[in-house]
């Protein structure tokens, strides 16, 4: 027999009074996976809509098919709004790391954690998530409605109706948002929003690679360092378009926003952000002594990965009379010196939606009573997870939001 634990107690002791609802929720991704369970434990009569041929489409897409579930480290700091964020530290405190993790062991999942705190299934497979959150809401009653796409919602009599025919009491917006449209990313849930008279944050991507205008990207195409940009440090990945890896992830949204109102933006990359400039002065001027027959080109070999060798040389201007090494003077280091500090990408675009899960944006937190998640403007309807203009860092932080949501809703519903 299985032991039930705290969440399952609190929830069972909190039923007893509690009218129950006939329930809709459109969305079987992360937060209305979560919410149909713990409405489906209140004895709710819980049905999903998915319009995609399985639960949790975009869940197995995360943190390359390994689940990116959380971070132990929550905080208001890692997220994101155009409204107050501190709106949201009750919720993040109601579903807090500690929960999280007591809810998916609860559903047979165990959790590992890396050193930085990014926390995944143990299996390392995303489909443990999916599978486990898909058993527990069947087990409990939820019903599943797959390849049905919902395109008419009607209020008439404190009643909504779906495509026409089905009656619900209360309706959950859980669409996501339009990011990933492979995997069913779209508008629907903005739509839905719109028709109830709610306001729209202009969406635009987060979490997602930067698009360049440099010349010759194709020399340093693959090469991926530890590097600094905009104050951001982890894996910077060059490619021949532009910019990937973790700390552009990072700094993505901010750039993908100016994006919105300017043609370009311009970053700078830290190559070496361990070495000050004084101490890289020092060791080149040393290094054009020691290796003063060095082709120019090759010359940085040793200290940089030889592909950026020759861009450094090339993006410091050094003049093509100079061919090796010992025809360097002091200010000729002074210059590959601030490329390697302050190497500059001139970003026109970004990856865009095609290939993120995520986007920032959407239904505006003003509208919404985040106690409960029901909406200010429309009675008895919802919105959870990626739909609201709430987005996070990297690391776990923006499924943590969507359970934490999902979590809220089912437990203040009245």
């Amino acid at each position: 027999m299985r032991i039930k634990n705290t969440l399952q107690t609190s929830q069972l002791n909190n039923n007893k009074n509690k009218k129950q609802y006939n329930i809709a929720i459109i969305g079987a991704g992360a937060s209305g996976l979560l919410a149909s369970i713990f409405l489906a434990k209140q004895n709710h009569h819980v049905t999903i809509f998915e319009k995609n041929n399985k639960v949790g489409k975009k869940l197995l897409a995360t943190g390359n098919g390994r689940c990116n579930v959380t971070n132990e480290n929550i905080s208001l700091n890692n997220f994101y709004s155009h409204s107050n964020i501190t709106q949201i530290k009750p919720i993040l405190e109601n579903f807090n790391y500690k929960k999280c993790k007591e809810f998916f062991n609860t559903i047979g999942v165990e959790f590992v954690n890396n050193d930085v705190g990014r926390v995944y299934p143990m299996s390392q497979n995303s489909s443990s998530i999916v599978d486990s959150l898909e058993y527990e809401a069947l087990q409990n009653g939820v019903i599943i409605h797959l390849n049905t796409n919902v395109e008419n919602i009607e209020y008439n009599n404190h009643i909504y109706t779906l495509n026409g025919d089905k009656k619900f009491d209360k309706l959950i917006i859980a669409t996501g948002s339009m990011a990933m449209p492979k995997l069913g990313g779209d508008m629907s849930g903005y739509n839905f929003a719109k028709q109830f008279h709610h306001h729209i944050i202009d969406p635009f991507a987060s979490l997602v690679q930067l698009i360049s205008d440099n010349k010759n990207l194709d020399m340093i195409s693959g090469v991926k360092i530890d590097g600094v940009v905009e104050n951001k440090q982890g894996d910077i990945l060059f490619t021949n378009y532009g910019l990937s890896g973790s700390a552009i992830l990072d700094i993505s949204r901010e750039i993908s926003y100016k994006l919105q109102h300017e043609k370009s933006v311009r970053v700078t990359v830290d190559l070496l952000p361990t070495f000050s400039k004084n101490k890289l002065v020092d060791m080149l001027l040393h290094r054009a002594k020691t290796l003063e027959n060095r082709d120019i080109y090759h010359w940085l070999d040793g200290i940089v990965n030889k592909k950026l060798s020759r861009y450094i040389i090339i993006a410091s201007k050094i003049p093509d009379n100079i061919k090796s090494a010992k025809f360097l003077n002091r200010k000729d280091i002074l210059k590959i010196v601030h490329t390697i500090k302050n190497l500059e990408f001139n970003i026109i675009d970004t990856t865009r939606f095609e290939t993120r899960e995520l986007c920032a944006g959407c239904v505006t937190l003003d509208d919404i009573i985040l106690h409960t998640m029901e909406s200010k403007l429309q009675k008895n309807l919802y919105f959870i997870g990626e739909v609201l203009d709430v987005d996070g860092d990297c690391g776990g932080y923006n499924l943590h939001f969507a359970w934490a949501s999902g979590y809220t809703l089912a437990q203040n519903l009245r």
